[in-house]
C-alpha cells in the first residue's frame, strides 16, 4: 500500500470516529477541522469550553427590479433562534447584528435592514436581519453585484451558549422597473 492510500484509510477511520462523542450530546450541528491531502480544510474555533463558534454559509441568487436612488430589500431575512426547555424558538430575542464585508458594492450600497414578527410568540415581536441594496450607478441595470453580508448572534443552545455567524453570500441581477 503506498501513502496516499495510507493516507486516504487514515482520513476515513478519523471521519468515522470524530464524530461519535458529539453524538452523545445534544449539540447543535457544528464543523471540525479536517485535513485533506495535508492541508486542512476547514476549522471551527472554540472560544471557550461553554460557547462554540458555529459558521454556515448560504448563496443567494436574486433578480430584483428597482429604481436608482431607492433602497430595495433583497435575499431573504434571518435570525438565530434560541434554545428553550430544550426546543428551538423563534420567540427568543439573542443579540444579533448584520455586518458586511464592505458597505459598497460594484453599482451599490449596502445596509442592514431589520423586520419585526410576532409569529404569536407571547414575548412580543422578535427581530429578522437582511439587506438593503441603494443602486447608485444607472450602468448596473441588467448586470450582476455581488456581495456577502453576515449575521452574527449570540444564542442560548442544548448545551451552553453559542456564538453564530451566517454568511450570506449574495449575487443580485439588476433588473429596471
Amino acid at each position: 500500500m503506498n501513502k496516499f492510500t495510507k493516507s486516504l484509510l487514515s482520513g476515513v477511520a478519523l471521519c468515522a470516529l470524530t464524530p461519535l462523542p458529539a453524538l452523545a450530546v445534544s449539540h447543535p450541528a457544528f464543523t471540525f477541522t479536517a485535513v485533506h491531502a495535508g492541508r486542512m480544510v476547514n476549522k471551527t474555533k472554540f472560544h471557550v469550553p461553554e460557547r462554540l463558534h458555529l459558521t454556515y454559509t448560504f448563496s443567494v441568487y436574486a433578480s430584483v427590479k428597482m429604481d436608482l436612488g431607492v433602497k430595495t430589500q433583497i435575499g431573504g431575512l434571518y435570525r438565530w433562534n434560541s434554545t428553550v426547555s430544550g426546543h428551538s424558538t423563534i420567540c427568543s430575542n439573542p443579540k444579533q447584528k448584520m455586518t458586511f464585508d464592505s458597505k459598497k458594492t460594484l453599482y451599490g450600497k449596502l445596509s442592514a435592514a431589520t423586520e419585526t414578527y410576532s409569529m404569536g410568540c407571547p414575548s412580543g415581536p422578535t427581530t429578522y436581519y437582511g439587506t438593503d441594496y441603494k443602486l447608485t450607478d444607472p450602468n448596473g441595470y441588467g448586470k450582476t453585484d455581488h456581495f456577502r453580508s453576515s449575521l452574527i448572534g449570540r444564542f442560548q443552545g442544548v448545551g451552553g451558549r453559542y456564538k453564530g455567524t451566517l454568511n450570506i453570500d449574495e449575487n443580485l441581477t439588476i433588473l429596471s422597473n
